[in-house]
C-alpha cells in the first residue's frame, strides 16, 4: 500500500490531487525567490534624497551623466546599474589664509572665509567637469587668487585704513568673476590681516603720536579756557570794588566791625574779643562815643550805568590767530582794528578799561 493513497478512491483523482498541491509549491517557491530579489535589489532600485540636497543620475547604459536634470529632495525609482551622486545644496563655508604680496611688494597675510553653494540646475555639469570634490579643485583655487588679486591693488597702509566692507565687496566681485560659472558665491569675511612687523610697529607709533597731539591740543583749549574765565572773574571783581569803594562810608564800617564784635561774643567757644580803643579804631563797644558820630554828608546814590560791565563776546582775543602769509606779526598787532556799527574798536575797550581801573583805584584811595 502507498502511504497516503486511499485505496477506495480510483487513480485518477489521486493524480489531479497530486498535480495541485505540486503546482501550489511552485508558485510558492516562485513568490519567495521574487521577493528575496526584490528585497536584495531594493537598495540598488529606490533611493532617496535627503534635505538640502539634489541628486545626479549616471546612466551605465545610455549617456553618462545627465546634466539636464537633477533630482530634488524625496524618494526616486531607478534602474540597478545605474547611479545616483548626492551633492548638498546649502550655503556652506570655506576658511582660507591667503599670502600675498601687496602694491610697493610688501608681503601680506589675509585670512577670509567664503560662503558658497553649488547651483542647482548646475550640479549635473559639476559632477561631469569637476566632480564631488568641487570644494578643493574650484572654490580654493579661485578664492586664493581673487584675494590675492586685491592684495595686489593696494599697499598695506592702505589695507589698514581701508574700510573691512568695502574690501569683501571687492573680494566677492572678484570671485564672482571667476571663469567657472558652476559655484554661487553669496558672501566673504575677511577675519584677520597680517601686516610685515616693522610696518605694525611704525603703524603704532604714528597712532600713539596722533593721539599724544591730540591731548596736548585738549590741553591747550583747556588751559585757554581757565585764562578766559579768570579774565571774566577779575573783571567781575574789579568791577565789584569799583561800586563798593563808592558806598562806603566810616559810619557803615562801623556798624559792621559792631556786628562783627557781637557775634563773636555771642559765641560759645573760648576766644578773645581786642576793640579798638577811641573813636578812630574799629569796632567800637562799650564804654565808646558810638553815639557821637561826626555828622558826615549822606553818600552819594550809586549810579547803576556808571559801572558797566562789558561785553564779554566783544573784548579782544587773549590768543590772536597767527599771521597769515605776507604780513608779519608786529603789523598784525599794531593794525587798528575797523570799528563796526554799535561796536567799539579795540583803541576804544582799552581806555575804558584804563578808565575803570582808575575809577577803583581813586575809590580805593578814598
Amino acid at each position: 500500500m502507498v502511504p497516503g493513497v486511499d485505496p477506495s478512491k480510483p487513480d485518477g483523482q489521486h493524480r489531479r490531487r497530486g498535480f495541485r498541491l505540486q503546482r501550489g509549491d511552485k508558485a510558492i517557491a516562485t513568490a519567495l525567490f521574487v521577493g528575496f530579489i526584490a528585497l536584495i535589489l531594493t537598495p540598488f532600485v529606490f533611493f532617496a534624497i535627503r534635505p538640502g540636497e539634489v541628486g545626479v543620475l549616471y546612466r551605465l547604459f545610455g549617456g553618462g551623466t545627465e546634466t539636464t536634470f537633477v533630482y530634488n529632495e524625496g524618494l526616486g525609482v531607478k534602474w540597478p546599474w545605474n547611479t545616483i551622486y548626492r551633492y548638498e545644496v546649502r550655503a556652506q563655508a570655506s576658511q582660507e589664509s591667503v599670502h600675498g604680496l601687496a602694491a610697493d611688494g610688501l608681503a601680506v597675510e589675509m585670512d577670509v572665509t567664503v560662503i558658497y553653494h553649488p547651483i542647482v540646475a548646475q550640479a549635473g555639469q559639476l559632477h561631469q567637469e569637476v566632480g564631488p570634490d568641487y570644494a578643493e579643485r574650484i572654490v580654493r583655487p579661485v578664492t586664493i587668487e581673487a584675494v590675492r588679486d586685491i592684495i595686489g591693488k593696494y599697499g598695506p597702509h592702505d589695507l589698514y585704513r581701508l574700510e573691512v566692507t568695502s574690501l569683501e565687496q571687492q573680494i566677492l566681485q572678484q570671485l564672482k568673476l571667476a571663469p567657472v560659472g558652476l559655484i554661487s558665491y553669496e558672501g566673504v569675511v575677511v577675519r584677520k590681516i597680517v601686516l610685515p612687523q616693522n610696518l605694525n610697529e611704525a603703524i603704532t607709533r604714528k597712532l600713539t603720536e596722533e593721539q599724544n597731539a591730540q591731548a596736548y591740543e585738549f590741553l591747550i583749549q583747556q588751559a585757554e579756557k581757565e585764562a578766559a574765565r579768570k579774565r571774566i572773574e577779575a573783571i567781575g571783581i574789579q568791577t565789584f570794588y569799583s561800586i563798593v569803594a563808592d558806598a562806603l562810608s566810616p559810619q557803615l564800617l562801623t556798624w559792621r566791625g559792631i556786628e562783627a564784635t557781637v557775634q563773636i561774643a555771642r559765641s560759645p567757644n573760648s576766644k578773645v574779643v581786642i576793640v579798638g580803643g577811641n573813636k578812630d579804631q574799629l569796632p567800637l563797644i562799650l564804654g565808646s562815643d558810638i553815639a557821637n558820630q561826626p555828622n558826615l554828608p549822606a553818600p552819594p546814590p550809586v549810579n547803576p550805568n556808571s559801572n558797566m560791565l562789558p561785553n564779554f563776546e566783544e573784548l579782544p582775543s587773549m590768543f590772536p590767530p597767527p599771521a597769515r602769509s605776507g604780513t608779519t606779526r608786529q603789523q598784525t598787532r599794531t593794525e587798528p582794528s575797523l570799528p563796526s556799527s554799535g561796536t567799539p574798536s579795540s583803541d576804544t575797550r582799552t581806555q575804558s578799561s584804563q578808565g575803570t581801573a582808575s575809577r577803583s583805584q581813586s575809590g580805593a584811595t578814598q
